[in-house]
């Protein structure tokens, strides 16, 4: 009743980052983040979604979030600030009336196109150093290890390129699609060449992609193959237009 209980303080600022929807409180986070355009809302509702195949392997009965973007849009072109890890007390069996001496928690945030990394950072940062915890010394700090938000438009003419091939091998247009995760390489291309990544390649979703059972079936990289070489001459023709 008269010292601290560090985890009591953690529990309260890892409060404050979030609002209850899921909608960061962080001031300035959102600053940079450019808003969906109409057309690019239509382009990601036309993607097929079925929420109940989404969420039964889940486990999880309904997908909340940020107001104002469906389930899809979150996933895809939204940037999110999630609590990792928690830690701290006693955790051992039994019950102990013990007090903490100290907690500990690890976030992290996917970010979107033309946010910083160190930006955010030092913004979450700066906010943890304003929460008050009388008694207490809180700290924040970056880990080593981030990477840049990558973006290509789809009427870009590498993504023209491909689409046609793709509407070549399958009878049918794609459709134009974001993904949780950069492959970070592709952002320092574009910063220290100038130069966009297509990504271009014909895993599917049952295949387990980086899952000890990973495979691919023999069909796709047949596939593959005549799409690589296909892909290769509409790149030159797109690029010399």
């Amino acid at each position: 009743g008269a010292v601290a209980n560090p985890i009591h303080a953690l529990v309260r600022i890892l409060d404050s980052m979030r609002d209850e929807n899921g909608k960061v409180l962080v001031p300035g986070f959102y600053d940079k983040v450019v808003e969906l355009s109409q057309d690019e809302r239509a382009a990601i509702a036309a993607v097929p979604f079925d929420e109940a195949a989404f969420t039964a392997p889940l486990g999880v009965h309904e997908l909340p979030g940020e107001p104002g973007y469906t389930p899809i849009e979150r996933t895809w072109t939204r940037p999110t600030l999630e609590i990792n890890g928690i830690w701290g007390g006693f955790q051992g069996e039994g019950t102990k009336t013990v007090l903490p001496k100290e907690a500990h928690a690890k976030i992290t945030c996917r970010l979107v196109a033309n946010q910083d990394p160190q930006e955010i950072a030092q913004l979450i940062i700066n906010h943890v150093q304003r929460q008050q915890a009388p008694g207490l010394t809180v700290e924040a700090r970056q880990l080593p290890g981030s990477a840049k938000p990558y973006l290509v438009s789809a009427d870009h003419w590498g993504n023209v390129a491909a689409a046609g091939v793709l509407e070549q091998l399958y009878g049918t247009p794609p459709y134009n699609t974001r993904t949780g995760g950069s492959i970070p390489v592709c952002a320092l291309f574009h910063e220290m060449l100038g130069a966009y990544t297509v990504g271009f390649a014909f895993g599917l979703d049952d295949e387990g992609f980086h899952a000890p059972d990973e495979f691919f079936r023999l069909k796709s990289f047949e596939r593959s193959q005549v799409g690589y070489g296909r892909l290769l001459h509409a790149l030159a023709q797109h690029a010399n237009v």
